[in-house]
């Protein structure tokens, strides 16, 4: 498979229209547990539905199965979370890119901070992946990268080794010339496009780029 995974999680997701309009007919979706909902109610009929499924009242359970959804359950006491089973399955198939939704906002900040960290699982495998909503791009980058926005959108840099030497930014607003970020530094907060692309480049380390849409 080369074709586009777009994975559901069950976070926070305020703007159903946005997503239906991202989410399209050749795309392959994976619904992690409550992400089914989201599914439903945007009237997606998954390819998969993947987890413990505790999120998933057994009324939606049958309508996804009558739908032609496959459905894999896994025991409630399980070494990983539902997005990182989907996330595991995803990779099996070798897509060309995998895009989570419903993987931001909501009351569980642990649950925040290790998606952004699973991203790390499909850059050692060389896939592209992102995590997305309608304001804001998460990407984990280990190379040098360009991005597209337009000029006022929001863009951090977040160094996720010791340090990330030799970042050169072309089109922001607060350039960076050769410099090292260095973990749990906020060197790299809140910056600004200037333009339509920013270009990053770097020699080593791990780098997390995090895009929000101008208000």
């Amino acid at each position: 498979m080369s074709k586009r995974v777009v994975i559901i999680a069950g976070g926070d997701m305020s703007d159903y229209s946005w997503h239906c309009d991202y989410i399209v007919d050749d795309d392959f979706v994976i619904c992690a547990n409550g992400g089914s909902i989201h599914a439903l109610k945007m009237e997606i009929c998954p390819d998969l539905v993947i987890g413990d499924l505790d999120s998933l009242p057994h009324p939606e359970k049958e309508k996804l199965l009558s739908s032609g959804a496959r459905v894999i359950e896994y025991p409630a006491a399980k070494d990983k979370s539902d997005l990182e089973l989907a996330l595991d399955y995803a990779l099996e198939t070798k897509p060309g890119e995998i895009v989570i939704v419903g993987a931001l906002g909501g009351s569980r900040i642990d649950q925040l901070f290790i998606n952004l960290l699973l991203l790390k699982i499909p850059l050692d495998k060389s896939i592209p992946a992102l995590i997305i909503d309608h304001r804001t791009e998460i990407r984990l980058f280990n190379r040098s990268f360009k991005l597209n926005g337009k000029a006022g959108d929001n863009l951090s840099l977040f160094a996720l080794t010791p340090s990330v030497e030799g970042v050169l930014t072309k089109g922001l607003k607060y350039p960076l010339d050769d410099e090292p970020l260095f973990f749990s530094s906020t060197r790299g907060l809140s910056n600004q496009l200037t333009g339509n692309v920013v270009s990053v480049s770097f020699r080593e380390g791990l780098l997390l780029a995090i895009k929000t849409g101008a208000n």
